[in-house]
């Protein structure tokens, strides 16, 4: 080969090599910056997962109340997704939420901008990714019984508060259920439960007539006419809820002396129900066979009312409640179950297999430990052994029947009654200790959102 020819050789096999190291640099950059660009979108992936989680957790901590604006709703979801957000540690620029109501449930929205390391080389400084979730409450047909303790020592504020936190309950599970799905009743109790005076000759019901009789009423006293008089001051009690009273003592008392007047008394039926005798009641079912007895002459709560879906009906009688008499829970625990039955004397519930499956529920709410006991067919006795023991078997065969039982404890200070509410209750998370007003409306509002836990629909 000659000089010429060898020369063109290496010149073209020089301009060969630049041409290799150029296309090859080029590719290298291209690989880069793909593996840049994947490295980038892997986080932005990232990123978009975590924001995911957070907006589903929000959507199920919304607890909507079916309302076009519900302001604390938008909070709930803003607090929990904000929380969420920090501590997942997003990483992520620009966060945004938006909710809004839907039927029967919300829907979440966020989006971020995601910073990129390698992509600003491509001229690409962000990654923008969104999200959404829905969540929708399960669709659950419920018969729920409130038996609330409407006793003496609920007067005044501790009544009001109840009847809040209950209509609260009502309205929210009502809001995110499907129409009908959701039957409620009204038990108030206190030593009696009033059944109604319309059921007075209801074939499960045995209550005398009503009757009058006029007597001389005698009695013997020390006192005359005239005698000096003294008025001594002292503390009585009311269903374990002390109040100063006062009497008038004869200060010389004089000869043991009679005296008689005439009276005419009234024997009334009020509505209050008492229990079938020898042994303390415990059995569910009241039939013709085997009837509960009316007490005449004794006062009790306002009527119980039976398992209705109308909304109207039940939040008109819990503000209808009033506070009166002394406390017996067993009363309550069993005119609640009767309620929930199928059987006589309602027969408003559902049977134990439906479709859609019923889910029965029954919510005790007390303030204290019973102060009475069953004695004969009335509740005016003092063996608190006895009720107590009442209070258990009924609550165990309760839940026996496929009842759901939540009990809630109001400012209750007594150990032993606290700890009778826990057992009565399905397990631990379906008791609650209320110290206060605002403790019982959280504690009705929790029992409330664990009723219609929502569903991630997207």
């Amino acid at each position: 080969m000659d000089m010429v020819s060898a020369a063109h050789v290496t010149k073209g096999l020089q301009d060969r090599s630049g041409s290799v190291a150029i296309l090859f640099a080029l590719m290298l950059f291209l690989l880069c910056g793909s593996i840049a660009i994947g490295l980038d979108y892997a986080r932005a992936l990232g990123v978009r997962t975590m924001l995911q989680s957070a907006v589903d957790a929000a959507a199920l901590a919304a607890k909507p109340n079916g309302t076009e604006n519900d302001p604390d709703m938008l909070k709930r979801v803003e607090d929990h997704f904000n929380f969420n957000v920090q501590k997942q540690k997003f990483g992520a620029a620009d966060l945004k939420i938006t909710s809004s109501p839907i039927p029967q449930g919300v829907r979440v929205e966020a989006s971020a901008d995601v910073p990129t390391s390698f992509g600003r080389v491509l001229g690409v400084s962000k990654m923008p990714v969104s999200v959404k979730a829905e969540a929708i409450s399960a669709k659950s047909v419920f018969e729920i019984a409130l038996v609330l303790d409407n006793t003496y020592s609920m007067v005044g504020g501790p009544l009001t508060d109840l009847k809040s936190a209950a209509k609260t309950l009502v309205e929210n599970v009502t809001a995110v259920s499907e129409s009908g799905s959701v039957k409620f009743a009204l038990v108030p109790f206190s030593n009696y439960v009033n059944v109604g005076t319309a059921n007075r000759n209801a074939t499960w019901m045995s209550v005398p007539k009503d009757y009058s009789e006029s007597v001389n009423v005698c009695y013997k006293t020390t006192e005359w006419d005239g005698c000096p008089t003294t008025t001594t001051t002292g503390t009585c009690t009311n269903d374990g809820v002390p109040y100063s009273c006062s009497w008038t003592m004869c200060t010389v008392p004089g000869p043991e002396q009679e005296k008689c007047y005439p009276w005419t008394y009234t024997h009334t039926w009020n509505g209050c129900a008492g229990s079938r005798t020898p042994v303390t009641d415990t059995e569910v079912s009241a039939t013709f066979g085997a009837p509960i007895p009316g007490i005449l002459d004794v006062g009790c709560p306002s009527t119980l009312t039976r398992l209705t879906s109308d909304v109207g009906v039940i939040t008109t009688q819990i503000d209808g409640m009033i506070a009166q008499g002394e406390t017996y829970i067993p009363s309550g625990l069993m005119w609640g179950w009767r309620v929930l039955s199928p059987g006589e004397p309602f027969k408003d519930a559902a049977p134990a297999k439906t479709t859609p499956p019923t889910r029965k529920v029954m919510i005790l709410m007390t303030d204290g430990a019973n102060t009475k006991s069953q004695s004969d067919t009335n509740h005016e006795g003092w063996d608190m052994t006895e009720s107590n023991k009442a209070m258990e078997t009924i609550c165990s065969k309760v839940k026996a029947d496929q009842i759901e039982v939540y009990t809630v404890a109001f400012n209750v200070t007594n150990v032993d009654a606290k700890n009778a509410m826990k057992k009565c209750a399905t397990d631990h998370n379906h008791f609650f200790d209320s110290k206060d007003g605002a403790a019982l409306q959280a504690a009705f509002a929790q029992i409330s959102g664990s009723l219609v836990k929502l569903s991630l629909s997207r």
